[in-house]
C-alpha cells in the first residue's frame, strides 16, 4: 500500500509542535510494517542543516512546475530516503526560505501569504505522485488546516486516491477570506457550507474534512468532545451532520527517542526493571533547576508545556505559592503568552527556593525533567491527545492531569481497583525525611512484573479548578509517600505500551477499508 502524508512540519527538521512528531513517528511505524510510506514537507530555512545534522543528505532537484489559480512556480522537489521511508521536501525558497519561524513570527497564521504558501504544498502533494510512487498513492493523508486544500486539488485532477483528513487541534482551522478562492483556483462550487464556506469566509480545515473519506482525529475522547457546543469550534454541527463519523486514534510516541536506558541527555540510564539510575536523574535536575536543597519526602513535580490558556497552567501558577506546604517543588520549561512567561519568572523569583522557571525550549532540559521529576502535570483546558503525559509514563514521572481529551483515554487514576488496596491515607505536610523513601526516587532495583491491564498509571481530576487540581497534586504526594505503592504506580506506567505500532496498524485497516471502497 502507498501512502503519502502530507504535513506542515516533521520532525527534527521543521517543528512547532506535537504534529511535527505525529508525522515523524506514525508513518516510521507504517513503514515497518511492510506500506510504502513517503511525508512531504516544505524546505524551510534550516532544513537543510537539521538534515546534515542527521546525517541526511538532499537529493537533487526534481523539476516540479506548479499552477496555483493565476500562478505558476518553477518549484522543485528534493528527496531524503531514509531506507524505511522518504521524505519530499518542496522546495521554493522565495515561499519557504524565510526567517521568521514556520508559519510567522507570531502565530500558526501570521504570514499574510500563508493561504498561498500552503495551497503549493496541496498542489504540490499531488504532483509527487509519479516521482515518489510513479503514481497516486493509494492513500493521501492530510494533517491539519495547512493541507486541507491538497484534497481540493487532488479531487479536481481525478486522483483515485483515498483522502484521510486528520484533526490534530481543531481550534486552529485555517480560515481566510474568500477571496482567495479566485487566486488558489479553487472552484466557487466549493464555497457551501458542507465544503469550505465558513461565515462568508474559507476554512482550509473545512476543505479537507469535506473532501475526505474518512476524518480521524488523535484520540476517542477528543472525537467525541468536537461533536458538541463546548469543544467544536463552531464546527460540530457540520461535523455530526456532515461528516458524520470521527475516528478517535491515540497518537503514539518514538520510544527509541524516548527512551530512558539509551537517552544521551540524561546523567544516568535506568528502566522499569533497573529503576537505580532515576534517583540519580532527580537529584541532578534540583541541581539544574537551582533547587538543590531537595528533601526526600518532598516531590519533584514537573511541567514541560506551551505557555498558554488552553494547557491550564495559570491553575499552576495559582498553586505555587502553597507548594512548600504541600509538600513540594516545581520545575517549569516552556513559553508562549507573554503574561504568563511574566507570571512564572515571577513566582520563581518569588518562591525561588520551591520554583523554579526556564522561559524557552531546550529538547536536552525537556528530556532531563521528564526523567528527574517525581510527578507532572498537564491540567489543560482541553487537550486533543498529549505527548507530555506520554512521555512522563515512559520515564517513571507520575502524570496528573484534567480528564479530557488523550488524558482521559491513556491515563488512569490511582483510585482505580488494582492500585486501591495499597494506597495510604493523606499524610500532606512536609515531614522528616522517611526511611526507605530512596526507592520512590529510585534506588531500588525491583522485580517489576508486567502489571494487570487497567492497572493504575497516574491521577486525574475531572474539573479545570485550581481547588481540583490541588486536591489531585495532594492525592499524588501522599502516594508518594508510600514507596510500595508509588512504585506500583511507576511500575504501571512505565509498563503502558505507548509506540506508534498499534495506533500505526488502525490507520492501515482503516487505509485498506477505504482503498477497497473506491475500487468498486
Amino acid at each position: 500500500m502507498r501512502v503519502l502524508h502530507v504535513s506542515s512540519e516533521l520532525a527534527p527538521f521543521a517543528q512547532s509542535g506535537g504534529l511535527a512528531d505525529v508525522v515523524a513517528g506514525l508513518p516510521l511505524a507504517q513503514a515497518a510494517g511492510g506500506a510504502d510510506v513517503a511525508v512531504i514537507v516544505p524546505l524551510y530555512r534550516g532544513v537543510a542543516a537539521q538534515l546534515a545534522v542527521a546525517n541526511r543528505v538532499l537529493g537533487e532537484p526534481i523539476a516540479l512546475p506548479l499552477e496555483v489559480g493565476p500562478h505558476r512556480f518553477d518549484a522543485a522537489l528534493r528527496i531524503v530516503d531514509t531506507g524505511q521511508l522518504r521524505f519530499a521536501f518542496v522546495d521554493y525558497p522565495p515561499l519557504f526560505d524565510r526567517d521568521g519561524g514556520l508559519y510567522g513570527p507570531g502565530g500558526p497564521s501570521e504570514f499574510d501569504d500563508n493561504p498561498l504558501r500552503f495551497a503549493v504544498l496541496g498542489r504540490a502533494a499531488i504532483a509527487a505522485g509519479v516521482p515518489l510512487f510513479g503514481g497516486d498513492p493509494d492513500v493521501l493523508h492530510l494533517h491539519d488546516w495547512q493541507t486541507g486544500l491538497a484534497a481540493v486539488y487532488a479531487r479536481a485532477a481525478g486522483s483515485r486516491s483515498a483522502i484521510v483528513t486528520t484533526i490534530h487541534n481543531l481550534a486552529y482551522r485555517g480560515i481566510f477570506p474568500k477571496a482567495v478562492m479566485d487566486e488558489l483556483g479553487i472552484p466557487w462550487s466549493l464555497f457551501t457550507t458542507d465544503k469550505l464556506e465558513f461565515y462568508d469566509q474559507v476554512s482550509f480545515l473545512k476543505a479537507g474534512l469535506g473532501l475526505a473519506d474518512a476524518v480521524t482525529t488523535v484520540s476517542p475522547t477528543y472525537a467525541r468532545e468536537i461533536l458538541t457546543p463546548e469543544r467544536g469550534e463552531v464546527l460540530d454541527a457540520f461535523l455530526r451532520d456532515d461528516i458524520g463519523h470521527v475516528h478517535g486514534i491515540v497518537n503514539g510516541i518514538d520510544t527509541a527517542a524516548w527512551d530512558p536506558a539509551h537517552d544521551p541527555a540524561l546523567p544516568a540510564p535506568y528502566s522499569r526493571t533497573q529503576i537505580a539510575g532515576k534517583a540519580k536523574c532527580r537529584r541532578a535536575l534540583a541541581l539544574e533547576a537551582r533547587l538543590p536543597h531537595l528533601a526526600d519526602h518532598e516531590a519533584l513535580i514537573g511541567v514541560v508545556s506551551r505557555m498558554t490558556d488552553q494547557k491550564g497552567l495559570d491553575l499552576i501558577a495559582d498553586l505555587a505559592p502553597e507548594l512548600h506546604s504541600l509538600g513540594a517543588r516545581l520545575v517549569v520549561l516552556g513559553a508562549g503568552e507573554p503574561d504568563l512567561e511574566a507570571r512564572f519568572r515571577y513566582l520563581a523569583e518569588t518562591f525561588h527556593d520551591h520554583v523554579s522557571t526556564t522561559i524557552g525550549f531546550d529538547i536536552g532540559f525537556a528530556h532531563r525533567i521528564y526523567a528527574g521529576c517525581d510527578l507532572f502535570v498537564m491540567p489543560s483546558r482541553f487537550e486533543p491527545c498529549g505527548l507530555g503525559q506520554l512521555y512522563a509514563m515512559r520515564y517513571g514521572s507520575i502524570p496528573i492531569v484534567h480528564a479530557v481529551g488523550g488524558l482521559r483515554d491513556t491515563v488512569i487514576d490511582l483510585d482505580h481497583v488494582a492500585l486501591a488496596p495499597i494506597i495510604p491515607g493523606p499524610r500532606l505536610n512536609p515531614g522528616p525525611s522517611i526511611p526507605g523513601l530512596g526507592a520512590v526516587a529510585g534506588q531500588l532495583s525491583i522485580d517489576a512484573p508486567a502489571p494487570p491491564p487497567g492497572a493504575a498509571n497516574g491521577v486525574v481530576f475531572e474539573a479545570a479548578t485550581t481547588d481540583a487540581l490541588r486536591a489531585a497534586i495532594s492525592r499524588a504526594i501522599a502516594v508518594f509517600r508510600d514507596p510500595p505503592a508509588f512504585a506500583t504506580l511507576r511500575n504501571a506506567a512505565m509498563a503502558r505500551d505507548s509506540s506508534w505500532t498499534k495506533s500505526a496498524s488502525e490507520y492501515i485497516a482503516l487505509y485498506r477499508e477505504l482503498v477497497a471502497a473506491r475500487r468498486v
